[in-house]
C-alpha cells in the first residue's frame, strides 16, 4: 500500500465511514441463501437505476451477463425489478400503495416520506432477530452508529440494512484544470475569487473553439449539484441549525438571503448555467463530457476517476482537478457533512415469505467471491488471470466506463467499497483523483444539526414547506430577477404562517429528545 493511500484510508477509517476494509476482514465462508438447497431460492429485488446509462439502456437487465453471474456465485435466483431514477420516490409510493412488493426493496431511508408510513403500518418488518440469526457479517462489519441511524432504525428496532459512504461529505468541486492552466489562473478560494475565475472562463475562450459558449458552473434541475455557494454562507437549503434553543431550517435563516443575492449575480452574469431549474441529468452530463462546455461542477469524490476519463470523450486534452469549495465570510465552506450511512437502505416487506433468504443474500456480499466479482468483474471480459494474479482491464472508452458501473458500484448492494481495495485503486488510472477527492472532502463541509431527523409530520402533510416547495419557487424568482432579493423576507413570513412554526417546534422537540 503506498503512503498516500495509507493516509487516506486511515482518515476514512477513523471517520467511521467504511467497514470491512480488506478481504482479510471478510468472512470467506459466507454462503448465499440457496447454497445448501438443491434448487436456488428465488428472490425478487426492487432496485433503483441510479440514473446510470448502462443500467437504463439495458434491454433486459435480468439477461445481462453480470446479473447471470450474480445468480451463479450467490446461489440465488435473483430477479431485478428496476425503479427509474427520476421517479424513484413516486414509484416507491405507488409500490407501497399497490401492495405488490418485491422480497427485498431499496429505499433512500426508512424516515423518508414515501417510506415512513410503511414502517408505522407494519408493511416493512423489523430485522433485529433475522440479522442476529442469518446476518453474521452484516452484524460484524456494520457499525453501531450506522445501525442506530434514523434512516435505518426507529424506536430501537432495525428496519433497514444500510450501505456505507466513502466519506460523510459526499460532494466536492471538480474543475477543468486545462482551462485553469490555459488562462494562467490560480485555484480560487473565496466566493469572489471563484466569481473572477468563472468570468474568465466565460470571456476568454478556454475551450478554444472561438465561440463564447463556455458555461462556467453548471447543475441540474431544482438547483441540484449547485449548492457549493450556499455552503459558503452556511445556508445549504436542506440543512438545519440549532440557534437559541431551536432547530431552524436554513431555508429561512438570514444567511440564505445573502446566498440568494450571490446566486442572483451568478445567474445574471451567466456564470451559473441558466438551465439549472429544469436541466435533466443527461443534458447536464453531455454539456460537461461530450460537449466540453463546463468549467466547474459538483459530484461525488469517489467518482473522480470516472469523471477524469469521461471528460476526455469530448476533449482529449481535458484534465480534471479536485479543488476546495468556495469559502464565505466566516472563512469556511463545503457541502453538507452527512453520515457514514449511505443513501441506499434495504428493507424487507412483510409479504416476503422467507425473509431470512434476503438477509442471507445481503450477508453474502461480504464474501471473498462477492468482492472479487464486484471489483474485478467477469474473467475474460473485464480481467484476465496471469500466474494466479488478476490483471484488470481498466476502462478507457465511454461504453466501457458505463459498463464497469454495473459491477463496480450498482450491483454492490451492501458491503465494502472498491475504494478500500488499495491494490485496485493504486493501479487505477486517475485513482489519485479519487484519493485527492476524499482528502478534500474530509477537510471541509458544513454541519447539519438535523442529521438523522425523521420525516416531520407537518412536512409530510405540507410538503410545500420543504426545500422543493415555496423556497425553490422563491429562489427561482429572486435568481432570475423576477423578484427583488428582499422578497425573501416575505417568503419567511409566509412560510411561518403556513405551518413553518409548527415544523420548527416538531424539529426542536425531536432534537431535544435525541440530544439529551
Amino acid at each position: 500500500m503506498n503512503k498516500k493511500w495509507t493516509k487516506v484510508a486511515l482518515a476514512v477509517t477513523v471517520a467511521g465511514t467504511l467497514v470491512g476494509c480488506s478481504s482479510n476482514n471478510i468472512a470467506t465462508s459466507t454462503q448465499g441463501p440457496g447454497q445448501s438447497d438443491s434448487k436456488p431460492v428465488k428472490l425478487k429485488v426492487g432496485i433503483g437505476t441510479e440514473g446510470l446509462q448502462y443500467i437504463e439502456g439495458s434491454p433486459n437487465i435480468n439477461e445481462e451477463e453480470y446479473t447471470k453471474k450474480l445468480r451463479e456465485i450467490s446461489k440465488t435466483d435473483v430477479t431485478l425489478e428496476l425503479i427509474p431514477h427520476r421517479e424513484f420516490d413516486q414509484k416507491l409510493t405507488l409500490l407501497f400503495a399497490g401492495g405488490e412488493l418485491p422480497d427485498l426493496l431499496q429505499t433512500h431511508g426508512i424516515n423518508k416520506p414515501e417510506v415512513a408510513p410503511a414502517i408505522d403500518t407494519g408493511v416493512i418488518i423489523p430485522l433485529n432477530e433475522l440479522i442476529d440469526k442469518y446476518g453474521p457479517n452484516l452484524k460484524k462489519h456494520i457499525s453501531k452508529e450506522a445501525w442506530d441511524f434514523a434512516s435505518v432504525s426507529k424506536d430501537g428496532k432495525i428496519y433497514g440494512i444500510p450501505t456505507v459512504n466513502a466519506t460523510p461529505n459526499g460532494s466536492v468541486m471538480m474543475i477543468r484544470k486545462d482551462w485553469l492552466d490555459k488562462l494562467g489562473l490560480n485555484v480560487p478560494k473565496t466566493v469572489d475569487e471563484y466569481i473572477d475565475m468563472m468570468r474568465a472562463f466565460r470571456d476568454k475562450d478556454p475551450n478554444g473553439n472561438g465561440k463564447k459558449d463556455e458555461i462556467p458552473f453548471s447543475g441540474r434541475e431544482k438547483l441540484a449539484f449547485t449548492e457549493a455557494f450556499f455552503g459558503a454562507y452556511d445556508a445549504i437549503p436542506s440543512d438545519w441549525k440549532l440557534e437559541n434553543g431551536q432547530l431552524i431550517p436554513n431555508l429561512i435563516r438570514p444567511q440564505m438571503k445573502q446566498a440568494l443575492a450571490t446566486y442572483r449575480k451568478l445567474y445574471e452574469e451567466k456564470l451559473l448555467d441558466n438551465e439549472v431549474f429544469v436541466q435533466k441529468a443527461p443534458v447536464w452530463d453531455a454539456k460537461i463530457k461530450a460537449q466540453g462546455l463546463v468549467g466547474v461542477w459538483t459530484h461525488a469524490p469517489r467518482l473522480a476517476d470516472k469523471w477524469s476519463a469521461e471528460i476526455k470523450t469530448g476533449t482529449a486534452s481535458a484534465l480534471l482537478e479536485i479543488i476546495p469549495a468556495p469559502v464565505g465570510p466566516d472563512g469556511k465552506g463545503g457541502h453538507s457533512i452527512g453520515s457514514s450511512v449511505g443513501s441506499n437502505v434495504w428493507v424487507i416487506p412483510k409479504t416476503t415469505k422467507n425473509p431470512e433468504n434476503a438477509i442471507k443474500f445481503l450477508d453474502w456480499f461480504y464474501s471473498d467471491d462477492a468482492q472479487k466479482f464486484l471489483t474485478y468483474g467477469l474473467e475474460g471480459k473485464d480481467h484476465t488471470v496471469e500466474d494466479g494474479k488478476i490483471k484488470y482491464k481498466y476502462p478507457e472508452k465511454q461504453e466501457d466506463i458505463y459498463r464497469e458501473e454495473m459491477h463496480l458500484t450498482w450491483l454492490r448492494m451492501v458491503g465494502p467499497l472498491h475504494l478500500t481495495d488499495a491494490e485496485f485503486m493504486k493501479n487505477r488510472p486517475a485513482g489519485d483523483r479519487v484519493i485527492k477527492g476524499i482528502e478534500v472532502a474530509s477537510k471541509e463541509g458544513r454541519k447539519n444539526d438535523a442529521l438523522g431527523m425523521p420525516s416531520l409530520p407537518t412536512l409530510q402533510s405540507r410538503p410545500e414547506l420543504g426545500r422543493d416547495g415555496l423556497w425553490l419557487e422563491t429562489a427561482a424568482k429572486i435568481m432570475t430577477g423576477k423578484e427583488p432579493v428582499d422578497s425573501f423576507d416575505k417568503f419567511v413570513e409566509d412560510w411561518k404562517k403556513r405551518g413553518g412554526d409548527q415544523v420548527i417546534k416538531e424539529a426542536t422537540d425531536w432534537y431535544k429528545s435525541t440530544h439529551k
